[in-house]
């Protein structure tokens, strides 16, 4: 699932996870996106009353996810694998990917590389039922 370089050089940017409109979740976004936008950041993080923490945290996760993803997607074209050849914030640290299960030791990667295997990653735990399930009140037993 390689989407912000399609296959690693087509730089295509993927669509956002997307909440179906008319579902609760859909409800829950509408109104994290009308608090965050009144400009009082402890009105938009607070839980609206008689809402399950747990679905408003999953859906303001999916959003913040979103957002990265289109800022992400705006720096593209000037981090490429010869620019950014390295994963670091300043010279004194440098970033190595692992994510415990495909990639158990940390690996030397570009910049565009490791957000990309971020990204994924990110998308996978959010596609991940067991972790964000997509029906309200269904529980899943792993």
């Amino acid at each position: 699932m390689s989407f912000l370089f399609g296959s690693r050089s087509s730089k295509t940017f993927k669509p956002k996870k997307n909440i179906p409109e008319g579902t609760h979740q859909y409800e829950l976004m509408k109104h994290a996106a009308a608090t965050l936008g009144s400009g009082n950041l402890r009105l938009a993080v607070m839980l609206p009353e008689g809402e399950d923490l747990n679905e408003w945290v999953a859906v303001n996760t999916v959003d913040f996810f979103n957002q990265i993803n289109m800022l992400y997607g705006t720096i593209t074209e000037f981090c490429t694998e010869d620019s950014c050849s390295i994963m670091s914030a300043g010279p004194k640290y440098e970033y190595h990917w692992a994510d415990g299960h495909t990639v158990k030791k940390p690996i030397k990667c570009s910049a565009p590389k490791y957000i990309d295997y971020l990204m994924t990653w990110v998308q996978d735990q959010l596609d991940d039922e067991t972790l964000f399930p997509s029906k309200i009140d269904v529980l899943i037993i792993v």
